[in-house]
């Protein structure tokens, strides 16, 4: 039976938002082992992120940047969202997980704008590529990145070359998981099945090192014998850096991830 070490982030906005693909891939036979190493937690300041949410109608365009922040702004905004503002989206599971984020709310998706970049590792550049082709005039636009604390600048920056007035909120924090005894314990056991391990960050890249470290293990020739399952160029810079023996870059849907472990 082939196994997969699932690292995503522990998100009390969402628990199930990726239970599709998880039942798809229990379905197939796999066994899959859950070991967060992102926990996700609200922004320093809720209320402060709040009323800016509340106030959508004043910008143009919002774009939470990734699946967590989907669900920590609709976890936020206290009103439908409005038709004025367009969604910029990086990747499908964005775009699902904001069209069911909506549905859970009893709002429709017809009638707003949602621009997004699809292709597997779809990133930053791939989206201002979209919004480009959606807009040539940025000049005076207003645009509201939503994203965790940490998050890339390159978006916000072309966008303010282009002459857009920006403003970034973070609507959520990551943390690493501390290193607690009963969670060296299993890192311990997941290390023994020898299991591919999904990892969706480069900052869970760096989480799982440090948990091997508290757990008295030197990362490179802890996973020099593992695979790592990465969805993006960069983190699997990462993987490999950390010392992950085999890398290899699919797309993180059901399908992709069993043709990956066949």
């Amino acid at each position: 039976m082939p196994q997969l070490i699932v690292t995503r982030a522990r998100d009390p906005l969402a628990p199930h938002a990726d239970a599709r693909a998880d039942t798809s891939l229990r379905a197939a036979g796999v066994q899959l082992h859950e070991f967060a190493l992102i926990h996700i937690v609200p922004p320093a300041d809720v209320d402060a992120a709040r009323a800016l949410l509340d106030r959508l109608e004043e910008w143009q365009l919002a774009v939470p940047v990734s699946p967590s922040a989907v669900q920590a702004v609709l976890g936020l905004r206290r009103r439908a969202w409005p038709a004025s503002c367009a969604v910029g989206l990086i990747g499908a599971a964005s775009r699902e997980a904001f069209e069911q984020a909506l549905r859970a709310r009893g709002e429709p998706v017809r009638g707003l704008r949602l621009i997004c970049a699809q292709q597997p590792g779809a990133d930053s550049e791939a989206l201002w590529q979209a919004l480009h082709a959606w807009r040539d005039d940025w000049r005076d636009a207003r645009v509201l990145i939503l994203r965790g604390d940490g998050g890339r600048d390159w978006l916000a920056g072309v966008l303010r070359e282009q002459g857009a007035h920006v403003e970034v909120l973070e609507a959520y924090r990551r943390v690493a998981p501390p290193p607690e005894a009963a969670r060296l314990a299993r890192l311990r056991e997941l290390l023994a099945t020898g299991a591919p391990w999904q990892i969706a960050a480069a900052a869970a890249v760096d989480n799982l090192c440090e948990l091997l470290r508290a757990a008295g293990q030197e990362p490179r020739p802890a996973l020099a014998g593992l695979r790592a399952l990465v969805h993006h160029e960069r983190v699997a810079d990462a993987a490999r850096a950390a010392g992950f023996g085999r890398v290899d870059v699919v797309e993180f849907r059901a399908e992709a991830l069993l043709g990956a472990l066949r």
